[in-house]
């Protein structure tokens, strides 16, 4: 494989890349699950920052909350612009499904596969069964 700057790439790829690319289908549950936690647990932490660090019991856990801080938020940066991404390709195809016009919606049918392959999960197959129901072939 060879990158849009002229170099190779390995096909083995780092683990983190084989075992993203093996959670096809699986991929927009996980950002969700995952930008959504960290996200609750960035704000559980700026909360003790905020508001329990000069706390008697609590002011003890402080660098720990600091530490968690630094690490929900790397993985919120890491995780949410991927959720956002799934969420459009979701977005594109709900708004091509309430298309009424026949036209707009083969105009539309090349967005909607690319939006079904790339969520997995059984949503190319959904878009295959709409297009029949709609009397458009694949």
């Amino acid at each position: 494989m060879v990158r849009s700057t002229g170099e190779q790439v390995s096909e083995a790829g780092s683990f983190f890349s084989r075992w993203w690319a093996k959670q096809h289908g699986r991929q927009y549950a996980i950002t969700a699950i995952t930008s959504g936690s960290s996200g609750l647990l960035l704000v559980a932490s700026v909360f003790h920052l905020l508001v329990l660090a000069d706390h008697p019991d609590w002011g003890e856990y402080t660098g720990l909350s600091i530490t968690g801080a630094l690490v929900f938020l790397l993985t919120f940066l890491v995780a949410f612009p991927e959720f956002l991404r799934f969420r459009g390709h979701i977005a594109t195809l709900e708004e091509i499904k309430e298309i009424q016009s026949t036209s707009e919606l083969r105009r539309r049918k090349a967005d909607g596969i690319l939006a079904a392959e790339a969520l997995g999960a059984g949503h190319l197959e959904q878009w295959n069964a709409f297009l029949e129901s709609r009397g458009i072939r694949r």
